[in-house]
């Protein structure tokens, strides 16, 4: 009989050991309202103990413990670690089945009570934690500037209760760069490459170890400038082709930020196929065309061609003077040069080709006669410094002397120089029809 009682008691110290350390009937001790919990990590004293953190400011006390039992009323007894005698001091005795203590200083709490016959001691450590963030800027140029972020909070220390040594934790505090409350960063210190042309806000957020967050702010006051540009033509869109033909004004509108409107310089460069024939074995070759200063310029090219340009924003400041230059994604293309002349037009008032029309794009000169079966010439346009309007005066409205000329064949010939440096040359026949 003796042999079997002792193997019964053996599971029965178990849950003994167990009941004394927590929660299998519902004794313990809890923070509901911590932010976040850890162990400690004594060096001697033989069992760890949890931390609670409770967040709020600085010198709020918000840490607060409740002890439970199993369900019966009993007395709660709570000490306090006093690190100099090493010793628990009395606090207060609680009667009932919950006790909380609210407003507790940061420190180890201890609680005693008998529940069903059987002693139960829990102990926490405490801190009432809070972070002070600060944020600045540092080193601010044309090219960066550096976000600088620090921080205060609490001390969390707390003691081994053998030897009472003094255990200081590190806050280990995280930072998290917000712009538009969108993050961008978790470096304590970043660079921000390039500094945006607005005056900007930058949030710091820092939380410690204890999930203790606050937030701070700082204001970036631009000195650079952003340079960026469109362009328009008052050139009359023609729907069969992709670009305008020569000459053609270029309207450009000046889109920059934060840029002095006095400093701008436009850069117009030469035709893409000159510079790459002129440059060829030159030595600092020169690919400007011509500079611009005016707001928002206009500029006429005279000649077909792709063409870049950059513009460059200028923005000073008592310290620093910054640029900042744009080019184009893509070239200002200026149609090359095109002859033609429709085969067939119906000159009888129905408002449905009733003119013949010579199609041109970028011509420099244009001579274009026009003549009957017989060789007699019913039609002469000649133009140096054609521009397209003038494509209207050189069609052919079909009359003779003031009268629908006769049904039939024509004949045309075409001697024109394209703005692009080509000649063209065209002879061919088309037919009136009424």
């Amino acid at each position: 009989m003796k042999k079997n009682l002792n193997v019964r008691l053996i599971p029965l110290v178990i849950v003994l050991i167990f009941i004394c350390q927590g929660n299998i009937f519902g004794q313990s001790l809890i923070a509901p309202t911590a932010s976040f919990s850890e162990q400690t990590s004594y060096p001697v004293f033989p069992t760890n103990d949890k931390i609670y953190y409770f967040c709020g400011q600085n010198g709020q006390l918000n840490a607060q413990l409740m002890a439970q039992s199993s369900g019966a009323s009993v007395t709660f007894t709570w000490d306090k670690f006093n690190p100099i005698t090493g010793a628990f001091d009395f606090i207060t005795n609680a009667t009932g089945t919950t006790s909380t203590q609210s407003g507790l200083a940061d420190g180890c709490y201890r609680v005693r009570f008998t529940d069903s016959g059987t002693n139960y001691v829990f102990r926490a450590w405490v801190f009432n934690g809070f972070v002070q963030p600060a944020a600045t800027i540092i080193n601010s140029n044309c090219q960066s500037f550096q976000l600088q972020g620090s921080a205060t909070g609490a001390v969390y220390q707390y003691y081994d209760l053998s030897t009472r040594q003094l255990i200081t934790l590190d806050p280990s505090y995280r930072y998290i760069w917000l712009v538009n409350n969108v993050p961008f960063s978790n470096i304590q210190n970043p660079f921000v490459i390039p500094p945006p042309p607005l005056n900007t806000v930058y949030q710091v957020n820092v939380t410690d170890r204890g999930g203790c967050m606050q937030s701070a702010q700082v204001t970036y006051q631009s000195i650079v400038p952003k340079a960026q540009f469109s362009w328009t033509t008052d050139q009359k869109a023609d729907p069969q082709y992709t670009y305008p033909e020569a000459p053609v004004n270029i309207m450009f509108h000046n889109e920059s930020v934060n840029a002095d409107q006095d400093k701008f310089e436009w850069f117009l460069f030469k035709d893409r196929g000159v510079i790459d024939v002129q440059s060829k074995g030159v030595t600092g070759y020169d690919s400007i065309m011509t500079t611009l200063f005016d707001v928002n310029p206009t500029y006429t090219y005279e000649n077909s061609g792709k063409y870049m340009v950059k513009l460059v924003a200028v923005k000073e400041t008592p310290n620093f003077t910054c640029r900042d230059t744009f080019y184009l994604p893509d070239y200002i293309v200026v149609d090359t040069s095109l002859v033609k002349v429709a085969p067939v037009f119906t000159p009888n008032g129905d408002g449905i080709n009733d003119i013949l029309i010579i199609k041109t794009r970028s011509l420099l000169s244009l001579d274009f006669q026009i003549f009957n079966r017989w060789g007699r010439s019913v039609h002469h346009f000649n133009r140096n410094g054609y521009i397209p309007a003038d494509s209207d005066m050189a069609a052919w409205d079909g009359k003779i002397g003031g009268k629908i000329a006769s049904p039939g064949v024509y004949f045309y010939v075409v001697n024109a120089v394209g703005r692009d440096g080509k000649r063209r040359r065209k002879k061919g026949f088309f037919e009136l029809l009424r």
